[in-house]
């Protein structure tokens, strides 16, 4: 009657066990992965694949094209202000010296 009630607590003691590790497992298992990290080579494979995908799909011509408008626009736009600026300059230096 000892060795039964000592096999008993025994496989109690296994089951509680093995709930706590499933439960751990399972607590572990949920989180969040870390982020992927990639060597330089696999960076640089990651990059001439992408280049190539792109470039068969004729897309590189018209980014750059995309790219080349944008950056025109963006010129004008950039001498316009540097003028109002220059001109702003110009006229408090006419004012300042015509007193």
């Amino acid at each position: 009657m000892f060795r039964d009630n000592r096999a008993n607590m025994n496989h109690k003691g296994t089951k509680v066990a093995m709930g706590l590790m499933l439960l751990l497992v399972l607590l572990v298992s949920c989180g969040e992965k870390p982020p992927l990290r990639l060597t330089t080579i696999q960076r640089d494979q990651v990059d001439t694949l992408y280049l190539r995908a792109i470039n068969k799909g004729g897309l590189a011509a018209e980014m750059d094209s995309l790219c080349q408008a944008k950056r025109e626009i963006e010129i004008k736009i950039l001498i316009d202000s540097m003028l109002q600026v220059r001109r702003a300059e110009e006229q408090a230096l006419r004012d300042k010296y015509s007193k």
